[in-house]
């Protein structure tokens, strides 16, 4: 197998993280908005020892004083960043940019290997048919209320990151 391939939506991830901060680990409005993703933690627990060769992360800008993609660069972390439209605040080209990062992996390795995905809707599930058909090992990681149609594909690993909350989570000072 041609190793472990891991790609990130961030603006799920996170977004998702506070939910289940809020409705599994209680936390109140203080401890929420305090919430942040441990990235070497999300690292480690999927890589788990096995050799990654690419980490893509997708997400929306974040505030000019926010040095997150520093420091996802300083841990061999690949963030791709895309704004916000202008009319509706609402995120663009993130799934689109994310299925097309994963569809390139496809292109590019003859020999199939693993994808790790860490994602929750659904708009993911024909690219990782795709991948599945290629001979694929595909893994999902996410929160418990991830799309059931996605968790539940034939083919897909599904593992809870609720299960290791406190490993790829923190709450800032």
């Amino acid at each position: 197998m041609n190793g472990l391939h891991l790609f990130i939506d961030n603006s799920n991830l996170y977004i998702e993280a506070q939910r289940t901060a809020r409705e599994s680990f209680h936390y109140d409005d203080e401890l929420v908005i305090r919430l942040r993703i441990n990235y070497e933690g999300i690292l480690e627990q999927i890589q788990n020892g096995r050799k990654l060769m690419e980490t893509v992360l997708v997400g929306s800008r974040p505030p000019q004083n926010d040095g997150l993609w520093a420091k996802l660069e300083a841990i061999g972390i690949e963030p791709r960043i895309f704004d916000r439209s202008m009319y509706s605040g609402g995120e663009k080209r993130v799934d689109a940019e994310l299925t097309n990062a994963i569809r390139d992996t496809l292109e590019d390795n003859v020999e199939p290997g693993t994808i790790a995905i860490v994602a929750g809707d659904q708009d993911y599930i024909p690219t990782l048919e795709r991948c599945i058909k290629k001979g694929w090992n595909v893994e999902l990681y996410f929160w418990t209320q991830a799309s059931p149609q996605l968790k539940n594909m034939n083919g897909v690993t599904f593992k809870s990151l609720n299960d290791i909350f406190n490993k790829v989570t923190f709450t800032e000072k």
